[in-house]
């Protein structure tokens, strides 16, 4: 807890729920942000995480940022605190952790359309359940080398290669001995040109195909469904190799996930992005027909605080399962109206996601990328490190934006729209009109000081 008042962080419903009971809050909050690794921890002086995220609900910030992280609803907050309270007092806790984790799979299965199909493997976080995959794949022929084919870091996370390459991700210095007995190396594909703009699909597959054959080991071709700035890549990988599809932005429509478990392929998902949950919270679906025999045995070890943490994300899966196949032409409105107000900022440059096509609603852009001019040299874009400041004010001022990402020599922020900002009655327009609003202040703001 890092000694932050637990008034900081209860509502007065949730100090209701621990009246008369024996159940600590202080408990409850280490619960939500435990089980994971340190991009969870809270700053001592601030009471937030490394993506301006507290562990509570924040009713006052207008949240654009479900393309990095998002803060606990109000709603997910209050059923969580419920179901610790709960747990914690039953006779059999750990049952009943056992007894959701189950559960929570089961649920996972029936938003996607896959009972059956696939068995979901809960873990902590994307970037563990990509670690978890890639482990799966190469326990297929142990002691064999495996090359894992992939965007590059910054379109998918710092800890991504890592993770690919059955390395821990996390701590200051950590270990590159496999976490298996299996050699592992990484090929990065760049996906964008120098001034930002995405490279052409056959071009992308081209360069993926080429890694293929150059592989030193077994290769296996990471099929990004979303990546951090919203693009597929490769959009066809190459015939041969494996495939581990990382749809961790979760911006994927069932039916396409059912398809990629047909083609034998494991796919990586998140209940941290585009559904809104507190960070973090992962799932490997695996294809049923490719799991050895000894895991329909297996018994999951029950993660209470990433189980938490999916318990709130499905709050806005199930909300939005209803609705999917009704949310398109708003969010063709959405999109077109975050296009026109990043292009009516001097300043701001959009930069190309994904191309809108297609039918579904996954199908139409929801992460909005932009680099901002310098204000000494409008020829010149910002730093990524430059940009910090600019991400760090907005959500001072009440809006919290995508972290920044690089392009190369110069960085980009992100708007992203959510599942929570389609749901009904959802304010999603009047939330985009202040989000430009200050975006446009807060850099002007910069560039009057500069």
């Amino acid at each position: 807890m890092n000694n932050i008042a637990v008034a900081d962080y209860l509502t007065p419903w949730s100090v209701d729920c621990f009246r008369g009971s024996s159940i600590s809050p202080d408990a409850f909050i280490e619960t939500l942000i435990g089980g994971g690794d340190s991009r969870l921890a809270v700053d001592q002086r601030s009471g937030v995480n490394k993506y301006l995220c507290a562990p509570k609900p924040a009713d006052d910030l207008i949240v654009a940022s479900s393309c990095t992280a998002s803060p606990i609803t109000e709603a997910a907050f209050q059923r969580c605190a419920s179901t610790y309270v709960d747990f914690s007092t039953s006779p059999s806790p750990n049952l009943r952790w056992a007894q959701l984790h189950l559960d929570i799979e089961a649920r996972l299965l029936a938003y996607f359309g896959i009972s059956g199909q696939a068995r979901a493997v809960l873990c902590p976080s994307g970037t563990d359940a990509l670690l978890t995959a890639t482990m799966m794949l190469a326990s297929e022929q142990p002691g064999s080398q495996i090359t894992a084919i992939l965007p590059q870091a910054s379109e998918t996370g710092s800890g991504v290669p890592r993770a690919a390459s059955l390395r821990s991700f996390d701590g200051q210095a950590p270990s590159d001995v496999p976490l298996i007995d299996c050699a592992a190396d990484v090929a990065e594909i760049q996906l964008r040109c120098a001034d930002g703009t995405p490279k052409g699909d056959d071009d992308i597959n081209a360069a993926f195909a080429a890694a293929a054959v150059a592989a030193t080991g077994r290769p296996i071709v990471f099929l990004t469904h979303g990546t951090k700035t919203g693009l597929i890549a490769p959009v066809i990988p190459p015939p041969g190799p494996d495939v581990i599809v990382d749809a961790c932005q979760a911006r994927i429509e069932p039916s396409v996930v059912a398809r990629y478990l047909r083609n034998g392929w494991p796919v990586v998902i998140t209940g941290s992005k585009f559904f809104g949950g507190p960070a973090f919270s992962g799932a490997v679906l695996f294809p049923a027909a490719r799991l050895p025999r000894s895991a329909g045995a297996h018994s999951p070890t029950p993660n209470p605080g990433a189980l938490l943490r999916w318990l709130a994300a499905l709050d806005a899966i199930e909300a939005f399962a209803p609705v999917a196949d009704r949310v398109a032409s708003r969010l063709q409105r959405l999109s077109k109206a975050v296009e026109a107000g990043v292009a009516g900022c001097d300043n701001l440059v959009s930069l190309p996601g994904l191309s809108a096509g297609g039918t579904g609603w996954s199908d139409i852009p929801t992460i909005f990328s932009f680099a901002v001019r310098d204000p000494l040299d409008c020829k010149r874009l910002l730093s990524f490190t430059e940009l910090r400041p600019i991400y760090t004010r907005m959500a001072e001022r009440g809006v919290l934006l995508g972290q920044p990402v690089e392009f190369g020599e110069f960085g980009g922020l992100r708007i992203a729209i959510g599942a929570r900002d389609l749901l009904p009655g959802a304010i999603a327009e009047g939330n985009l009109e202040e989000v430009l609003s200050v975006l446009r202040e807060v850099s002007l703001a910069r560039m009057s000081r500069s």
